[in-house]
């Protein structure tokens, strides 16, 4: 096992980066509670959110996200698997759907004469849970117009927002690692006009979430979540 001190000189010296790449790995640091972004939940089951981490020269830190409900840490991604799959396949594919664009799009102009295609994603998509007990998750997407990338709109949580608002939303919305198609979890949801409830619970009614003086309602099997729009966000509360 290497030591502090041999990782640090290790580090110091390229010829040493295939001795670096296992010898400089943290480990693992164990589940551990830790704060951060959590869904809403009923009153009598409270959420415990809970991580493993580890710092490897390869990767840099990775991080293993559980929630635990009174029962023991559960892996996130596994605990809300049938819900992120009770998203209806036509939509899904239709909010992932990918179309041809020339390849010099995405080309500094000294190669804009090449030919050829690429693909880019119609809509930027969100999904994001915003409660358990019972099971809610809510999508948001629009459309983008065709590249390239300097000509698209700001994604909502990007590298081109400003640090003040990327802080935020980190403190408002984790993404969950280790699932195949992105999703998140939070209590704020990125506004569009196409926005959609799914949930595991029948007693939720899923569908397109409909707004009217930038407010709309999710109605629970108790109480009910407030959805309120405000700039680029959409704030989710329960009552």
């Amino acid at each position: 096992m290497f030591s502090k001190l041999a990782c640090a000189f290790a580090l110091s010296f390229t010829a040493l980066v295939t001795v670096t790449l296992t010898g400089c790995d943290s480990g693992w640091s164990g589940v551990h509670k830790e704060a951060g972004p959590l869904p809403l939940s009923s009153p009598d089951v409270p959420i415990v959110r809970l991580v493993d981490k580890r710092t490897s020269f390869e990767v840099g830190e990775q991080i293993q996200l559980f929630w635990d409900e009174g029962k023991g840490p559960v892996p996130a991604g596994d605990r809300i698997k049938s819900l992120q799959e009770s998203i209806p396949k036509e939509l899904h594919d239709r909010l992932y759907s990918t179309r041809d664009v020339p390849a010099n799009l995405y080309k500094p102009l000294r190669d804009a004469g090449d030919k050829g295609t690429t693909y880019e994603y119609i809509y930027d998509t969100w999904v994001i849970v915003v409660s358990l007990n019972p099971d809610v998750l809510v999508v948001s997407a629009y459309e983008t117009p065709v590249g390239p990338h300097s000509k698209q709109p700001n994604s909502w949580y990007g590298s081109s927002i400003d640090r003040t608002r990327y802080e935020f939303l980190g403190r408002r919305v984790e993404q969950i690692p280790g699932v195949r198609w992105p999703i998140a979890v939070g209590t704020l949801v990125p506004w569009s006009k196409e926005m959609y409830v799914f949930s595991t619970d029948p007693k939720v009614q899923n569908g397109r979430v409909v707004f009217e003086n930038d407010r709309a309602e999710i109605l629970l099997p108790a109480g009910k979540l407030l959805l309120v729009h405000h700039d680029d966000d959409v704030e989710v509360t329960r009552e």
